[in-house]
């Protein structure tokens, strides 16, 4: 990227790599809510017959996190803001925010793995003790017909200065090592193969491997009032002194 960073836009970059990857894409410089947009575009008769839309912009006036949080991006076109809707023949499990958060967790390290990246439940991806990454899962149903919808706000190129505990990319990236294109590339590739792969299977109970992954990239987190010592296949948690379930986290 050759273009100063205040010039770059992560959402029409991204929108980009969408199209030459003909992912359908739909790309507005400022939008409400991309998970909203999502929800009310999610049984148009002509997008029935994508399997996936993805939704991006670069600002949100009234970004969404669980339950009553909010988004709050650095400066129009700093973040990832994106909503990615699968088309799923039946409602997903409660599992599918572990996997999804898992998937999210996968696509950072392995494109930046010198970096402290960590997951705290139930959605927000740290590196060290700063947030760097939040998700938002829901579904709509319609009928026979579900979509799932993945909401992901990702600080790229800056985070918001009103928010203490948050982080960007290149704050984090050490000297010498410099937001390449192609890295930003690398990690799309690798987050849309991650997320269709957890998308696939959102009706299942969580694998062994799941498991033992996701309690790898918890237990990483630098906050962590107590260690998990274990996790079942439906999600559920455990610490030395209790039971905890993954959602009311």
């Amino acid at each position: 990227m050759e273009t100063p960073l205040a010039d770059i836009k992560i959402g029409k970059v991204t929108s980009q790599w969408a199209e030459n990857n003909h992912v359908f894409v739909t790309y507005q410089p400022q939008v409400d809510s991309t998970n909203n947009l999502a929800k009310e575009e999610a049984f148009e008769e002509e997008l029935l017959a994508e399997s996936l839309c993805l939704y991006l912009t670069d600002h949100q006036t009234a970004g969404r996190g669980r339950g009553t949080h909010t988004w709050t991006d650095s400066r129009p076109g700093s973040s990832l803001l994106s909503s990615w809707s699968y088309l799923l023949a039946t409602k997903p499990q409660p599992t599918t925010s572990c996997l999804v958060g898992l998937a999210v967790y996968r696509a950072c390290s392995s494109t930046w793995p010198f970096l402290a990246w960590n997951l705290k439940a139930p959605n927000d991806i740290y590196i060290g003790d700063k947030k760097i990454a939040g998700i938002l899962v829901e579904n709509v149903i319609q009928g026979d017909e579900v979509r799932l919808i993945i909401g992901l706000g990702l600080n790229v190129t800056s985070s918001p200065e009103s928010v203490e505990t948050a982080t960007s990319l290149i704050e984090e990236l050490p000297p010498g090592a410099p937001l390449l294109g192609q890295d930003y590339t690398a990690f799309l590739d690798r987050l849309l193969f991650e997320l269709t792969i957890a998308v696939s299977y959102c009706e299942e109970p969580l694998s062994p491997t799941d498991q033992l992954s996701l309690l790898t990239a918890l237990n990483l987190h630098p906050l962590l009032e107590e260690i998990y010592t274990g996790m079942q296949a439906d999600g559920s948690l455990f610490t030395a002194t209790k039971k905890i379930n993954w959602m009311s986290l």
